[in-house]
């Protein structure tokens, strides 16, 4: 598999797992509707989750509020 396909599926793994965890535990927690509740979710959902790129062939994660990419 290509470095490019793979850092591509862990963001959208990554997205997809945290925006439904949190979608459940905000649903839980306080009633909202259902847009507003998407919204919301989907926003926290890209601040918090790690990204992965692609530079020089190497495949780095950017972990949210730390400055550096790690290797991966």
């Amino acid at each position: 598999m290509n470095v490019n396909t793979k850092s591509l599926l862990l963001n959208l793994f990554c997205f997809g797992v945290l925006f439904l965890l949190i979608k459940t535990v905000i649903g839980t927690l306080i009633t909202l509707s259902y847009i507003p509740l998407i919204v919301f979710s989907a926003l926290l959902a890209s601040i918090f989750s790690p990204k992965f790129l692609v530079e020089k062939g190497k495949l780095f994660m950017k972990l949210p509020l730390v400055k550096k990419p790690r290797e991966l």
